[in-house]
């Protein structure tokens, strides 16, 4: 294992109030032993732990979102595989001793993280869809808002022409209105930044240059957009700039872009999730699935929550596209090939959950698929 030297280091310590992660109030075994921690109240006492007793360290824990699940992921790994053989040491100079270091360096580490923060994030946005007891004055005027926060970002939208993108696509929503209402009320426009003598002045400058939005070059306001955790490490500005983001897989360069052009032309239309039947009419392609490839989708979703169905759909889709059996995983040459064998082998139904269950599901395989959109709406 590569070895990395570098100065003395010690346990992180910071304050258990700005860790910012849900925590549970039990206590949480060691990933290298037998002894437990109460993480939420002494996370001190874990990490001093770790450091003395088993030479290792782990960067930036404060920033891991679910602490006692990245150290349970941990000590079921080095329960199958010893410390030495995934993390790499590090040699302190002057005394020559070796410290593991669990960091984004290691992919393996990099992944965990990821996961953790995309499974916060989406929790955190599932609530925020579905609560309806959020409260709130508006920003511009007296009213005092009482519903869903998506209902509170309508009415600024609405009323005072307040764009601040598809409450769909944010997240931490109360955190994003009190940012923005501190710069209202240091009488700063939240798209430039200029400094204004009153409310009047700031308001008709913000009407008058339509400013009455997000910068999208503010970073600051990056957090708040579930597209910046799409990857790891990257923002939508470094996801916009790649040229191979819908890259076809191997075999399909021929036809590929062909299909991908018909997708987009198609966009206001809902697509079959198993052919390329198209309606208009979210209940009736439904009715096509059950008549045609006896897919009942009320029945095969019915113990799935809607972030599941979604990844459901994203994983057929890319399975399809890839010329996959979404139940099998059998590859074929094309696509005519893959409706035969779906025909024949009857295989229109989905896998185990643990298969589409995954992060990487979250996100559409196409742009403007209908299908997402409408999938609360289908009817029994």
């Amino acid at each position: 294992m590569a070895k990395i030297t570098d100065q003395m280091f010690g346990p992180l310590t910071f304050d258990a109030n700005n860790y910012g992660t849900a925590l549970l109030d039990t206590e949480n075994a060691c990933f290298l032993c037998e002894d437990t921690f109460n993480i939420k109240l002494r996370i001190d006492i874990f990490l001093a732990h770790i450091f003395d007793v088993h030479k290792c360290v782990i960067e930036d824990v404060q920033n891991i979102k679910n602490l006692p699940g990245y150290i349970s992921y941990w000590r079921d790994r080095f329960k199958a595989v010893p410390i030495e053989q995934i993390v790499p040491s590090v040699q302190i100079q002057g005394t020559g001793d070796q410290y593991f270091l669990l960091s984004s360096l290691l992919k393996e580490d990099q992944q965990l993280r990821h996961k953790l923060i995309l499974d916060f994030v989406m929790k955190e946005h599932e609530f925020e869809r579905t609560d309806e007891c959020f409260s709130r004055q508006c920003l511009f005027c007296k009213l005092q808002f009482e519903g869903s926060r998506q209902g509170y970002l309508e009415h600024l939208s609405e009323q005072h022409n307040l764009q601040l993108g598809n409450p769909q696509n944010l997240v931490f929503i109360e955190e994003l209105i009190n940012v923005i209402d501190q710069q209202l009320q240091s009488l700063n426009c939240i798209y430039c930044k200029g400094a204004f003598p009153d409310r009047a002045i700031l308001k008709e400058h913000m009407r008058k240059k339509l400013h009455k939005r997000i910068n999208p070059a503010d970073s600051q306001y990056d957090k708040f957009y579930i597209v910046n955790y799409l990857e790891v490490g990257k923002s939508w500005r470094a996801i916009e700039k790649e040229d191979d983001r819908y890259a076809l897989p191997a075999g399909c360069e021929e036809n590929g872009d062909q299909e991908y052009s018909d997708w987009n032309e198609n966009a206001d239309q809902i697509i079959c999730l198993f052919c390329d039947h198209t309606e208009t009419d979210i209940n009736v392609l439904c009715t096509h699935m059950n008549v045609e490839h006896d897919f009942d989708i009320m029945e095969s979703t019915q113990a799935l929550d809607f972030y599941q169905k979604i990844k459901l759909v994203n994983f057929i889709r890319k399975m399809v596209h890839s010329f996959m059996c979404p139940y099998c995983a059998i590859a074929l040459e094309s696509k005519s090939e893959l409706y035969l064998h779906l025909r024949e082998a009857k295989h229109y139904k989905i896998p185990e959950v643990k298969v589409f269950d995954q992060p990487e599901f979250y996100f559409p395989t196409y742009e403007n698929d209908s299908f997402l959109y409408l999938i609360d709406d289908v009817e029994d």
